[in-house]
Formats: C-alpha cells, sequence, structure tokens
C-alpha cells in the first residue's frame, strides 16, 4: 500500500503492516519488522550531494556495510549495521536517506531476520518523489 510520507514522498508498504504516526514519524511494523519514515528539508544552499556527503560523514564508525544510489534527479545513501538492545535479540537495521535538492526522507529498518534486508532495500530504492506543484 502506498503511504505519503510528505506531499513530496510516497512509500509502498504491504498491507500487512500496521502503521501509526508519533512524533511527526510514521512507523510501519509487523512480526519482526520494525520500519520508521520521518522526512526533512534540505537546507538552504545546500544540494542533495552536500547533504548525503554530511550525512556520511556521521555514518557509525560500526556500519557494516554502505550503500550509495542515483536516480534522476534523487541520491541515495544507506548503511547497515547491528542493533544490540540489552537483554533483547540483536536486529540487523537498514538506515537509509534519499535526497532530492529540496527534502530528505530518512527511514530506518529493523529486521529480526536479515534475509529481510533484501525486502527492505527494494522498499528504499522505489520510494517515489512527486516535486511539489507536480
Amino acid at each position: 500500500m502506498a503511504f505519503k510520507i510528505t506531499n513530496e514522498w510516497i512509500v509502498d508498504i504491504p498491507d500487512k503492516f500496521e502503521h501509526r504516526v508519533e512524533d511527526e514519524k510514521m512507523i510501519f511494523w509487523t512480526p519482526g519488522i520494525t520500519v520508521i519514515a520521518a522526512a526533512f528539508r534540505v537546507p538552504e544552499n545546500t544540494n542533495r550531494i552536500d547533504l548525503l556527503s554530511q550525512i556520511q560523514g556521521k555514518i557509525p564508525t560500526n556500519h557494516l556495510e554502505i550503500f550509495v544510489s542515483t536516480k534522476g534527479e534523487l541520491a541515495g545513501l544507506g548503511y547497515t549495521q547491528v542493533q544490540k538492545q540489552k537483554g533483547e535479540k540483536d536486529r540487523l537495521s537498514l538506515v537509509t536517506f534519499t535526497a532530492s535538492d529540496t527534502s530528505c526522507p530518512q527511514m530506518a529498518y529493523y529486521l529480526d531476520d536479515p534475509q529481510d534486508l533484501v525486502w527492505a532495500q527494494s522498499v528504499w530504492e522505489h520510494i517515489l518523489f512527486q516535486p511539489s506543484g507536480s
């Protein structure tokens, strides 16, 4: 099902996911997977490449893998890492940023099963951007 993160960004999340809005973030969940989406404006006098370069400098040193994506007027950056919570099962996370020159959704996918990474990457790769006024 397609969900509007903002007026410009649409993400396709399967119907089996529950969802809610909390603290200006969209949260989707189903057993074994949680997805959190939040969008922000790109600062004035910054383009998408500059923004992602700044974000890349802040990627945690314990990341496992970094992904880069470009498609038309969009650029993306993502990374994986293991989330360790005391008393809970370790989870693989994929954190992604997809930037236009005006806005950027950040999405975090928390996965109980590392094999769900392929699904999470596919959701990220298929996020849709509709510029304002389109």
